[in-house]
């Protein structure tokens, strides 16, 4: 992966490492004022700090709010020793249920907004020795294969109770998941998609077309864990009535709903190696948080919230167990990086 490498193998080295990655050996390195810290998510800058006594008499009396010490509660540190990787769990993840403002069939646009390295005991310059971090080579974090490209488009399902076997409510996993795979490589990669949320939620397979991606002939997921929360937050403050017939009245605040999830991936990469007759096998952890939220109304129109949700998606990378730095950092993430979400109705 040297600049002076002959042009057949630069091509090749273009086909397997990630967008964010080629941009890093382009210049040598990352320079710091080329870091960019992750976008916090939608609920970042609006999450108040609530008591448990604050939280349960909400509850009872109104919209939800975050729970302290929740997911929702620590994505708004916009701490990104927060994002701790879970390899191992005592409990088996359940399916993931979405709220009914999520129901639909989406056009997602994802805008890639800056990566992170927020290791103090790894310098990023290590780091780009070791290829096997998460999002360094492509199909290396699946959901986003190509991690660093700036605009993709695809389509999303969620809510219907065909989706693998699964429940009223979950994701059509095998159809997203091809479709973003595909927007990201920018061509028919994936053949198909092995999922039944019912038998197993956690675990997936997905086929690559033989002989079109470098690096990737197949790849299966494993959920480690999962969470998620949803909540509401005042959209516009208070405001007094001074009409006629109800003055001095208080009107009452809309809320806007907020839906934020997170899921631990163990990834095992299987592909052609560098031996004639040895599979290539690579495996990568991350933690995908995602924060979703319905877009503010527009005065008059009473459609607008429920075409249009805007959010976020921040990837966790973490080393792997077998990788040599391992035990150098074995729980907080080497590398985050932060995409920006708009999803349309169709």
């Amino acid at each position: 992966l040297r600049s002076g490498s002959s042009s057949s193998s630069s091509s090749n080295r273009r086909n397997f490492i990630s967008t964010t990655a080629a941009q890093a050996l382009a210049v040598g390195g990352i320079s710091s004022s080329s870091i960019v810290a992750p976008v916090s998510p939608a609920c970042a800058a609006v999450v108040p700090a609530v008591s448990e006594q604050q939280a349960q008499a909400q509850s009872s009396q109104g919209p939800p709010m975050p729970k302290p010490g929740g997911l929702a509660t620590q994505l708004s540190k916009k701490d990104p020793t927060v994002l701790k990787n879970k390899l191992f769990n005592m409990q088996t993840p359940s399916i993931q249920v979405y709220p009914d403002w999520m129901h639909g069939h989406w056009k997602v646009t994802s805008r890639f907004s800056g990566y992170l390295f927020p290791s103090i005991k790894i310098p990023k310059e290590k780091l780009f020795q070791d290829f096997v971090v998460p999002g360094f080579q492509k199909c290396s974090i699946a959901p986003t294969a190509d991690v660093g490209k700036d605009r993709v488009e695809y389509e999303m399902k969620i809510g219907s109770s065909e989706n693998g076997g699964a429940l009223l409510g979950t994701e059509d996993r095998s159809f997203n998941l091809q479709q973003s795979i595909n927007a990201y490589l920018g061509y028919p990669a994936v053949s198909r998609v092995l999922y039944n949320g019912k038998a197993n939620p956690n675990r997936l397979s997905i086929d690559f077309v033989e002989y079109r991606t470098v690096n990737a002939e197949r790849i299966e997921l494993f959920c480690n864990a999962r969470e998620s929360e949803s909540y509401s937050i005042p959209m516009n403050p208070a405001t007094t009535n001074n009409n006629d017939n109800n003055r001095g009245t208080i009107t009452q605040q809309q809320q806007q709903p907020i839906f934020v999830a997170s899921e631990h991936i163990k990834q095992v990469t299987f592909g052609t190696g560098s031996t004639v007759g040895v599979p290539r096998q690579v495996g990568t952890n991350y933690g995908l948080y995602w924060t979703w939220k319905q877009q503010q109304q527009t005065p008059g129109d009473s459609t607008t919230s429920s075409m249009i949700m805007t959010g976020n998606l921040l990837v966790a990378a973490y080393l792997d167990p077998q990788d040599a730095l391992y035990f150098q950092e074995p729980t907080d993430p080497v590398v985050v990086y932060s995409h920006q979400l708009t999803a349309q109705r169709l």
